[in-house]
This record gives C-alpha cells, sequence and structure tokens, in this order.
C-alpha cells in the first residue's frame, strides 16, 4: 500500500487540501499543511476527516466508539491489508476473512461508508485487480462490498472499473447460433 498515494486519494475523496505528503527520515508518511506536519497514516486520515464536512468523514467521526472502531481498521489496512495483500497464501485467507465478514455487514465500521472502509478498498485494490471474474466469484460478499465502493466516482477517482459480472462465459461464447 502506498502510503502517499492513498492519502492523496482519501484527501480528494474527503474533499479537502492535501498540501504535501512525503515520506519523512524515518519513512513515516507526513502531510505538510500551513506549516504543520503531522506523521503517521491514521493519525493523518483522522485530521483529514476533522477537517471535512463530507458525509463519510461526518460517518468516521460520529462517535467515539465508531471513531476508534475505524482507527482500528486503519491500522489493521496499514498493518496487515496492504502487506498481506502481496503473498499469494496470507491473501488468500485475508480474503476468505473479509468475503466472512461480509456475509452479515454492508460496511466495516456501522451503517455507512467511513474511512475504515476506504483505507482497506485502497489496500485491497490491486489484490483484487489481479483476481480473475471466476477468482471473484468465490469471495461473492466481498465482491459486493468492493464492486459497491468502485462505483463511486469520488472513491474510484477515474481508476478502471473491475469486471465482477458473474457471467463470465458470456466473453468467452460469443458465436453466433442458427
Amino acid at each position: 500500500m502506498c502510503e502517499v498515494e492513498t492519502v492523496n486519494k482519501i484527501a480528494k475523496c474527503l474533499e479537502v487540501p492535501t498540501g504535501k505528503i512525503q515520506l519523512n527520515d524515518e519513512q513515516v508518511v507526513t502531510r505538510i499543511l500551513n506549516n504543520k506536519a503531522v506523521s503517521g497514516f491514521a493519525t493523518i486520515l483522522n485530521t483529514l476527516a476533522k477537517e471535512s464536512n463530507s458525509d463519510i468523514a461526518k460517518n468516521s467521526t460520529a462517535s467515539r466508539e465508531i471513531e476508534a472502531q475505524v482507527y482500528q481498521w486503519i491500522e489493521y489496512a496499514v498493518l496487515f491489508v496492504a502487506p498481506g495483500s502481496k503473498d499469494r497464501h496470507c491473501s488468500q485467507q485475508m480474503l476468505k476473512d473479509f468475503n466472512k465478514l461480509f456475509l452479515s455487514k454492508s460496511y466495516l465500521v456501522g451503517y455507512s461508508i467511513t474511512l475504515a472502509d476506504l483505507a482497506v478498498f485502497y489496500a485491497i485494490h490491486g489484490l483484487m485487480k489481479s483476481l480473475s471474474p471466476v477468482d471473484r466469484e468465490n469471495y461473492l460478499n466481498l465482491s459486493r462490498w468492493f464492486d459497491h465502493l468502485q462505483q463511486l466516482p469520488e472513491i474510484r477517482q477515474g481508476a478502471e472499473l473491475l469486471n465482477f459480472t458473474t457471467i463470465y462465459l458470456h466473453g468467452w461464447a460469443t458465436g453466433t447460433h442458427l
């Protein structure tokens, strides 16, 4: 997960100025805005949410409990999801776990999109992109969540729409019958 790129995407989604996003000397993502530096991925996202008037920001800070859960998911995305997405065996188990989670939930925290969803979405985007439509069918609940988020232009931000159709033979069998 390129934290610099993800912070830029989330700031754009929240409609707040990004400032200058860079890695500091310790290779920790840092945001500099108005000569004020904030370091750490989760801390920066929390700051962006407090500066934003967007629904996603409001959902992410609706209560202290929600704020704490969002923070935990953001940390999980950085520490486990992003690195796990690069390992084949870890990624398969992670996808199974997310698929099971989304069996009974529509979002990671509460009943609306939060920063937690954005952090995990961007952390697994490359992994989801690498799966074939047939492979994505093994994770229907996760695919439903992911497809819902990617359909929102402010989240997708011009990226290619991933195909989640369950009629994968259609592209293979395009011949005509008499």
